[in-house]
Parts: structure tokens; sequence; C-alpha cells
């Protein structure tokens, strides 16, 4: 049951939320005592710059890879990649809420920054994860199917 195409979807969650470490968001930071157009600085807003964030993208590569060897156990997996996608909308909702604190305290204007190839992934991650619980559910469908034959 290794072999399955639920295994190739959570490998694909667990590899692209290895690439958490993207930049997520750029925005700029003024100072107040220099002219705007000198005192701007480019900052950008990283998974590694915030240690929860860190630790929940760790998780969210963990979970995928931990629920590939739970192939004999069909609900343990289906709970294990409920619980990855649980955790990736949760790393959604603490970096969106990390970048409105980052407009709210350094941008004069919401409107200064803009959001980067990291603010996809977990995205994917989650596309990858329901394409796997359909997987899981498929088997799950097979092997009850199998069972009322014998």
């Amino acid at each position: 049951m290794i072999q399955r195409i639920q295994t190739l979807w959570l490998f694909l969650a667990a590899l692209i939320s290895g690439l958490m470490m993207l930049d997520w968001y750029t925005g700029y930071v003024y100072k107040a005592d220099i002219p705007e157009g000198f005192g701007s600085a480019v900052k950008y807003l990283t998974v590694r710059s915030d240690f929860p964030s860190l630790v929940i993208a760790m998780g969210m590569t963990l979970l995928p890879l931990i629920a590939i060897f739970l192939f004999k156990d069909r609900k343990k997996q289906r709970a294990q990649t409920l619980l990855a996608m649980l955790v990736s909308v949760g790393f959604i909702a603490i970096n969106l809420f990390r970048i409105s604190n980052f407009n709210k305290n350094t941008s004069p204007a919401p409107a200064n920054g803009s959001y980067q190839l990291g603010s996809l992934l977990p995205v994917l991650v989650i596309l990858f994860l329901i394409l796997a619980l359909r997987g899981i559910n498929k088997d799950e469908k097979l092997v009850k199917s199998m069972d009322r034959l014998r």
C-alpha cells in the first residue's frame, strides 16, 4: 500500500512545506527623521525570523512524512492528514496576523508591501493534503468492498 497515490501527495505536501523558508512578505520600513525617499528600507518577513512560525513549519513538514508510514492503519493516516491540514491553516492565520501587525506598525500606507512566493506555498500544501485524503478514502472504500466479497 505504500506505493499508492496518497503517498505521492503526502510527499509533495512535505516537500512544499520544507520550502516554507522562502520570503513571505516584503514591506518598507520608514524612518521618521529622514525624508521618505531616503529613509526607507526593505524588510522581508520570513518564517526563519519568527520562532512560532518556524516550529509550525517544521510540524507541517513532519506530519505528512509521518502519515506516509501509517499506510497500514488508514484511520490514523486520515487523522494525521487532517491534523496536518489544521496545522497548515493555523500557519496561514499566524502569518497573516504577523503581516497585519507589520503593516500597522511600520508602513504609512498598507499598500506598500507585497506578498512573495512563500505565501502561496501553504495553499499548495493544503491542496496536496486534500488530494491525499481523497486517496486514503478511496483505499478505505476499496478495502471495505473487498471485505464484502469475502
